[in-house]
């Protein structure tokens, strides 16, 4: 299947004169940038229910990545499963993440090297009955589930909160859970709560991150080690869609004001950030509307310094055609990031791409990670770092009948160094 490119070249070829600028810059012992390897596919899994929404944790300590996603069943009951997959692709042990009756929803997953374990999040449905979702988590140890640590409540506030990512802070030895809350007659707002890593809370049951008369959704969180902060991203309703960011310390105190990235006259939302901590840095990837009114999207990355000081903005991928639902992950060597996101082809299916970015800003050519099956969508790519290249999994959508699956690849690089004259 044919992909309809229609790139700017005035852009092109300012971004190419940048990354001539920046790679003159940099230290000859920088890598090259070449793109990943990409692997072979991977079932991740295939249930007879409806599988969606993946997120992925890479586990340091064994070289392994844990993937959960929800799961719709016959009858409407909604649950969070997870699978082991090791760095070389075979699939290990699956689980069950909650032990709930109840419906949980749209799981995150981040991994603590310290204790070896994760800690899956998901909204939970309360009373069943679909009126009240709440923020709940369970410590997941690094093989599988143990009866002694069953799920917790995270946040029961009078509201509904929805969309929950999880971040661990090394040096702060604690977990970050952002969300959207929604309570009636307000606009949705964004919180957190900080989540010790050997269990428990500090005082308080929470705290807001950025609320007021626009509505705020679909919030992001990354830690930077180099600094114990964290940088919270999200997207608001100023006419448009903007996107917007906020520092804050590990122990949550805010740093400064929230802050503009991206303010166009068209809509800038879903935004994803990646910290890269050996370069003291951000990167913050959103789809932007192309003055389309909604039918056409591209993404864009932009680069912030330590201080969250927003840099230079980067067109990712555009065609005349969307590319939406972007994801991205640093290595934890702060050697690169890497950006995937859905594609949509001429077929009018969407496949997944990806990118490579480095920290001195420059950018290798996009690459294709998996295409359109026949009638089929590859959608909702989520992306964690490995040791030597990345894990990317996505909502696979079976021909026929339209289930859906999760799926994945790894990409792996190989690292070189260019020639030096002695």
């Amino acid at each position: 299947m044919l992909r309809n490119k229609a790139l700017s070249h005035q852009l092109f070829a300012l971004a190419l004169i940048l990354a001539l600028v920046c790679a003159h810059s940099v230290s000859q012992a920088a890598p090259m940038a070449a793109p990943p390897f990409v692997g072979s596919e991977i079932a991740i899994s295939e249930r007879s229910s409806e599988e969606y929404r993946p997120a992925i944790a890479y586990n340091s300590n064994h070289d392994e990545y844990l993937v959960v996603w929800e799961n719709a069943w016959p009858g409407g009951h909604h649950d969070v499963y997870a699978q082991r997959v090791s760095s070389s692709g075979q699939l290990l042990s699956w689980f069950a993440v909650s032990s709930n009756t109840n419906s949980q929803m749209t799981p995150s997953v981040a991994y603590d090297p310290v204790n070896d374990r994760y800690l899956v999040v998901w909204v939970y449905d309360v009373w069943g009955n679909g009126s009240d979702w709440d923020v709940y988590g369970r410590f997941i140890p690094w093989s599988g589930p143990s009866v002694a640590l069953g799920d917790f409540m995270i946040c029961n506030w009078n509201s509904n909160q929805a969309h929950p990512i999880v971040a661990y802070a090394r040096a702060q030895e604690e977990f970050l859970v952002v969300w959207m809350s929604v309570s009636s007659g307000i606009p949705s707002y964004i919180s957190a709560r900080r989540v010790f890593a050997q269990g428990g809370f500090p005082p308080g049951d929470g705290f807001t991150v950025s609320s007021g008369p626009e509505k705020r959704d679909f919030p992001d969180v990354a830690y930077n080690l180099a600094r114990n902060e964290y940088l919270v991203v999200w997207d608001v309703q100023k006419g448009s869609l903007d996107i917007y960011g906020l520092r804050l310390t590990g122990t949550g105190i805010a740093l400064g004001g929230e802050f503009g990235i991206a303010g166009w006259t068209a809509d800038e939302k879903r935004p994803a950030v990646a910290a890269c901590s050996q370069a003291d840095q951000y990167l913050v990837a959103w789809q932007s509307d192309q003055d389309t009114g909604g039918t056409d999207f591209a993404i864009y990355a932009r680069y912030l310094n330590g201080d969250a000081i927003p840099g230079n903005v980067y067109l990712v991928a555009d065609t005349t055609l969307p590319q939406v639902e972007v994801d991205v992950a640093a290595d934890a060597n702060g050697q690169r990031y890497l950006l995937a996101w859905q594609d949509k082809y001429t077929s009018l299916k969407y496949g997944v791409w990806a990118r490579g970015a480095y920290p001195y800003e420059t950018m290798p050519a996009e690459l294709e990670v998996i295409p359109p099956g026949p009638g089929a969508n590859r959608e909702f790519p989520a992306i964690a770092a490995g040791r030597t290249g990345y894990l990317v999994a996505w909502e696979h959508q079976r021909p026929g009948d339209g289930n859906r699956d999760i799926h994945g690849r790894l990409l792996r690089y190989v690292a070189y160094l260019p020639l030096m004259k002695r």
